[in-house]
């Protein structure tokens, strides 16, 4: 069943997402042609073209995080809640589906985004130049490190997938939370975030001295002395968003199941 749900998620968003990606793609394919044309004629072309491009990506981003908060809303704290909780479906599937999705959509967002800014650049000598500078450098870190550097990737990715993961989970909990609040729901939704902010700023202050003294940041300065305080911020972030994205899953899961109410 939370294959279903999936689909009827990715069918649900789809409609909004595939066509800003098309967009998207297609304002950084126009703006690649007009950027190698020096004629003044093309100045304004090439400066709108730009400008909305921009505009695109930055909505991109904005519409994924509302995008999160609309679906969850509507789907199962709205009038849709109805059907969505009379399904033969455990909370547990529709909190996960919703979750699994969401960073679906966030990947490929940055993949798209990414893309497109490889389309911008292919055309200036400049930066394929330090693009390709870039790799090599990447690819001697490899050869030069072997196993801690190919740690370290993995790790990376696994920060990025449990990070995207809590903070979709904490964007529901704090829905959920403002959802017991039925004449104040976004106002109350919206303390709880900022609630959950604060209790994770104390908790990462509390961890302070190792963070500062380890961050990446200055780990990037030192890169061939410091590999193992780079892993060990890396778990860090890693545990810290798994242990955060546990306790937003039950919270989001208990309010459904014991306090719901859709009138």
């Amino acid at each position: 069943m939370l294959g279903k749900l999936m689909k009827y998620e990715i069918m649900a968003t789809a409609r909004i997402f595939l066509p800003l990606y098309a967009m998207i793609l297609l304002m950084a394919g126009i703006s690649r042609v007009f950027f190698p044309l020096s004629s003044e004629t093309f100045d304004l072309p090439r400066m709108i073209t730009m400008m909305v491009y921009i505009f695109l990506l930055a909505a991109l981003f904005i519409m994924t995080l509302v995008v999160t908060i609309q679906r969850f809303s509507k789907n199962l704290l709205g009038d849709e809640g109805y059907l969505s909780f009379t399904l033969p479906v455990r909370v547990w599937q529709h909190i996960f589906s919703k979750t699994i999705v969401n960073l679906m959509w966030m990947f490929i967002s940055l993949i798209v985004s990414m893309f497109s800014i490889f389309l911008l650049a292919v055309n200036d000598p400049l930066s394929m130049r330090t693009f390709s500078e870039g790799c090599m450098e990447i690819g001697e870190a490899f050869g030069r490190y072997g196993g801690q550097a190919w740690l370290i990737f993995w790790e990376g990715i696994v920060c990025f997938i449990v990070t995207a993961l809590s903070s979709a989970l904490e964007i529901y909990a704090a829905i959920s939370v403002g959802h017991l609040v039925p004449k104040h729901k976004l106002l109350a939704g919206f303390g709880a975030f900022v609630g959950f902010g604060v209790v994770e700023q104390i908790v990462v202050s509390l961890f302070g001295d190792f963070v500062n003294r380890k961050s990446l940041f200055w780990a990037a300065d030192n890169f061939g002395d410091t590999l193992s305080d780079v892993s060990g911020v890396l778990l860090f972030c890693i545990a810290f968003s798994v242990v955060f994205g546990v306790l937003f899953y039950f919270l989001t899961s208990w309010i459904l199941k014991r306090k719901l109410n859709l009138e």
